[in-house]
């Protein structure tokens, strides 16, 4: 922990509810992620004492009842368990997951499947503090996925033990790509939406969009509330839990459910390999209705998947399905083949793709997931100018970019203010390292090292979101107010702040209806605090 924080504010600070609810999601959210992405990799939690070790994983029980208290353990030597559960958090499919520790695992435990290491306590000893790191080196083969190997893994720290992760530049990004169950919700959703259609008014059609409605209402409705990415999606939740929004669902509905709703469902399906084949079969659905060139190539995987399933016909669960994985390899299914018989595929043969996996040397299933084809990319002349900027100024956004989880750029792109020890570490960076106090000078005259991030790396669309969460979920509003909201949203994401109030009142903010004729004074005033306030954390220095 930096010296600028004094040593009593450390209890106040660890034991905050607000504080270990952040970690946890933030873990949830960013950590990588195995299982195709639906399940955070094993994860150690280094926390200050047993009292604190015991704080985190209740409050992790509580924002993740879907876990049944399995998931999150407390692993302290006091424990007479405390053996037993490292053998099992040691088996990369076995409970727990994460591991919540008072000094028993900082050094000597071997599990090459963590990914994610947590410092939620101060370190002093710098021997202690690289032993620590070693839990998270341990090469691991296959982890997400044949072929798929760990390459490096994320460290969370919250206490400013290691300012610029140097060592692992690269491998401090969490996951960003979409997990299966993200991908598996809004393909539902797409499908959804198609089979209103007349051309799939028959009550075929009809049973199979009942269906996948039923298990997307039972996703959202098994949210839970008091997370802040719930929160945020809040008037989303609230509409699409109720079976009648699904009656006919419009563009904006599907917009909303799969940017709003998709990334914070959860599948309870521990099964990756069926999750996989649900998720290439919606696809393959997909790219028929739609009339893609990616059909043809999914019809050639799927045939190649059941030829492999064919050759494991002694699997008596194969067995049992032998005559239609036989039917899908011939030109008769294909003349006649559409929703219905993909569906019926999909229902039958998820089961079964495991068996594919657990053959070692054996065939691997196709992993390929059936993206929409990228038709066009236009390039903007204008990005050429970027080779133009004097060196200092290349090295500046090279460094933004390329440091996105160094600790005070983190704050500054999650909305959260700076202290004492962050902007040192900025000033010493720009005027220090990347160049001198003159250099910075010159090209960005006297703009604070904080709005210069906030420039350069933006601001996460989920803080924003969530400094105008206080308007998000007033249902007061009227359709213009919650309008002119989300333009402020979009923009602040945008560039980072507003530098000036009064550019509420100027374009893009002044069309259809001004921010003075729309709102009476106490929420004029309410949204110009927040404005400041994004602009305060990015300027302000606490302490």
């Amino acid at each position: 922990m930096p010296d600028y924080i004094p040593s009593p504010a450390v209890n106040e600070f660890i034991f905050n509810q607000d504080t270990v609810d952040y970690v946890l999601e933030t873990l949830m959210n960013r950590g990588i992620k195995v299982a195709g992405g639906d399940r955070l990799g094993k994860t150690i939690v280094f926390a200050q004492n047993k009292k604190h070790a015991q704080f985190i994983v209740d409050r992790f029980n509580k924002l993740y009842p879907q876990y049944n208290g399995k998931f999150a353990k407390r692993i302290i030597s006091e424990d007479s368990y405390a053996q037993s559960l490292i053998d099992d958090f040691k088996v990369e499919t076995k409970e727990p997951h994460i591991a919540v520790s008072v000094d028993m695992l900082d050094t000597g435990i071997d599990v090459p499947q963590i990914v994610n290491l947590v410092f939620f306590k101060r370190i002093r000893s710098k021997t202690k503090f690289w032993q620590m790191i070693g839990r998270g080196t341990r090469l691991c083969r296959d982890l997400f996925g044949d072929g798929q190997d760990k390459t490096g893994f994320v460290i969370f720290d919250y206490l400013g033990n290691f300012e610029f992760f140097r060592q692992h530049k690269e491998g401090l990004p969490g996951s960003e790509s979409q997990s299966l169950s993200e991908a598996i919700f809004a393909k539902r959703v797409r499908l959804i939406h198609y089979l209103q259609e007349a051309a799939f008014a028959e009550d075929a059609y009809q049973a199979i969009r009942q269906s996948m409605v039923d298990t997307v209402l039972q996703q959202i409705r098994a949210l839970n509330p008091e997370l802040v990415s719930v929160k945020l999606q809040l008037q989303h939740v609230e509409k699409f839990k109720h079976a009648g929004a699904f009656v006919c669902l419009s563009d904006e509905d599907k917009r909303h459910l799969i940017a709003g709703l998709a990334p914070v469902v959860y599948m309870d399906d521990a099964d990756e390999y069926a999750k996989r084949f649900d998720s290439f079969m919606y696809g393959l659905m997909l790219a028929q209705i739609e009339g893609t060139a990616q059909f043809n190539r999914g019809k050639k995987q799927l045939v190649e998947t059941v030829g492999q399933l064919a050759k494991r016909a002694t699997i008596p669960q194969i067995k049992s399905k032998l005559a239609l994985i036989q039917t899908i390899a011939t030109d008769e299914f294909w003349q006649s083949a559409d929703v219905l018989t993909f569906e019926k595929v999909r229902a039958e043969l998820r089961d079964l793709i495991k068996f594919m996996a657990e053959e070692g040397g054996g065939s691997r299933f196709v992993y390929t997931n059936l993206a929409d084809e990228v038709l066009a990319v236009e390039e903007g002349k204008a990005m050429y100018q970027a080779y133009e900027f004097e060196n200092y100024k290349l090295k500046v956004n090279r460094f933004i970019e390329r440091n996105r989880d160094h600790l005070a750029i983190h704050k500054l792109r999650h909305n959260l203010p700076l202290s004492a020890g962050d902007y040192e570490s900025l000033e010493r960076i720009f005027t220090g390292e990347l160049g001198t106090a003159e250099d910075y000078e010159r090209e960005y005259k006297n703009t604070p090292f904080g709005l210069l991030v906030r420039k350069i790396a933006k601001l996460e669309t989920e803080a924003a979101n969530e400094a105008f969460s206080a308007f998000i979920s007033d249902q007061s509003l009227s359709q213009q107010q919650i309008v002119f909201v989300k333009k402020v949203i979009d923009y602040v994401a945008q560039n980072g702040y507003i530098d000036q109030v009064s550019e509420l009142v100027k374009p893009p903010f002044d069309k259809p209806m001004s921010f003075i004729k729309l709102f009476d004074g106490a929420k004029q005033r309410q949204l110009v605090e927040v404005v400041n306030r994004i602009k305060d954390n990015a300027v302000k220095v606490l302490g």
